[in-house]
């Protein structure tokens, strides 16, 4: 099982020889073990421990359980967490495996949600939502989709301004600079009057009156949109909001006049329309898997499910998380966004990946429902139900 922990859960790692006999000798030996990141939460029995723990037999259920050389974690819920990191040696009669313990841990603390595995064919998810391309805010990879947007709306606005144009933000200005860093639009209605370099709204326009420094400043740049004969001025940011729930200024819509004032109607135009060029690059650059993928145990923070798709194998794991619906048997689904937190690959390319829910969901009652339909798993169950 190869295996990549995104968010190192806190454990001690037992390096002592004679701590981990006792640990093993005493609490796991003749005890079932869960075997981490299988379908139906296989287990086996630990038969026997080597006199310096670094080797144990343990009996599975069937002989082609595990293949030789591949390594896995043995796991158990004692007060705390145990895991025993193997690599499987050797094969005998009877189901039985002679393994490497490469290494031996326990949880620092017990666990803040209490796990369920729900009966099978009850909970799954779909509708999974991810990005084909990284859109960041270095820039490094633009999308052709960023492009042709950009180039279709600076079309649709050429004849409203004696200037305009759209792109990504490059290193070309303090103005652009300072778009870009603060997220807020720079509107100048009128280049020649020292009041239009205020705002009256610090929270969505920048006061670049303030930006410039003082009253002699604002001079120095009235007298340079005159010699440019520039009377109108505006600069509106792109932001992308990526399936990271980031938002990343990627580019800008730059108009400017000669002749008449840009007026706030048009300035909310524009923001509109950087609304629907996001909209636009963001369904190009997404990738909708609908196919069903099995829950194979939840919390109230999280679930852990089983994922094998060509589209979703490979940008995964490059992922901090992404976006999918849901569903507990004979209810409506549940939107949510997962962050990654670890992701394990078996032998035949399955991925195992751990999620934390976070982030708001689209609809108003939904964590509490899918925490509602967990402590109601729980509590079937018989385990301690987590408050809401």
């Amino acid at each position: 099982m190869e295996k990549v922990q995104r968010k190192q859960r806190d454990k001690e790692f037992i390096t002592e020889e004679g701590k981990k006999l006792h640990l093993i000798g005493k609490f796991l030996l003749k005890t079932e073990l869960l075997v981490r990141d299988t379908d139906g939460h296989d287990s086996v029995q630990l038969l026997s421990v080597s006199k310096d723990a670094t080797k144990i037999l343990v009996q599975g259920r069937m002989s082609e359980q595990f293949k030789l050389g591949s390594h896995i974690v043995l796991y158990k819920l004692l007060a705390r967490y145990v895991e025993l990191e193997c690599e499987v040696m050797e094969e005998r009669p009877n189901n039985q495996f002679v393994m490497n313990v490469d290494a031996v841990s326990i949880a620092s603390r017990e666990r803040k949600f209490a796990r369920i595995k729900p009966p099978d064919g009850s909970v799954w998810i779909t509708n999974l939502r991810t990005s084909r391309t990284t859109i960041d805010a270095n820039l490094f990879n633009i999308p052709t989709s960023v492009k042709v947007n950009f180039a279709d709306t600076e079309r649709t606005l050429k004849p409203k301004y004696d200037i305009i144009k759209i792109d990504v933000f490059n290193s070309i200005g303090d103005k652009f600079d300072l778009v870009k860093k603060t997220g807020k639009i720079l509107f100048i209605p009128n280049t020649q009057k020292p009041e239009s370099y205020k705002s009256s709204d610090p929270s969505g326009f920048i006061d670049y009156e303030h930006e410039l420094g003082d009253e002699d400043d604002v001079r120095k740049k009235i007298i340079e949109y005159a010699n440019q004969k520039i009377k109108s001025e505006l600069i509106v940011p792109v932001i992308y909001i990526n399936h990271d729930e980031q938002a990343i200024p990627i580019g800008y819509v730059h108009a400017q006049n000669r002749t008449r004032e840009i007026d706030l109607s048009e300035v909310m135009e524009i923001k509109t329309l950087t609304f629907d060029m996001v909209d636009r690059i963001r369904e190009s650059n997404t990738i909708l898997v609908k196919e069903r993928f099995p829950v194979l145990d939840l919390s109230t923070g999280g679930l852990r499910v089983k994922i094998n798709h060509p589209d979703l194998n490979s940008e995964i794991p490059r992922r901090k998380g992404f976006t999918f619906d849901i569903f507990f048997k004979m209810q409506s689904p549940i939107t949510a966004y997962g962050v990654v937190r670890s992701v394990a690959k078996d032998m035949d390319g399955n991925l195992y990946i751990g999620l934390s829910l976070e982030g708001n969901s689209a609809r108003p009652g939904e964590k509490k429902r899918f925490i509602d339909n967990v402590n109601r798993l729980l509590a079937d169950a018989g385990a301690k139900v987590n408050p809401n």
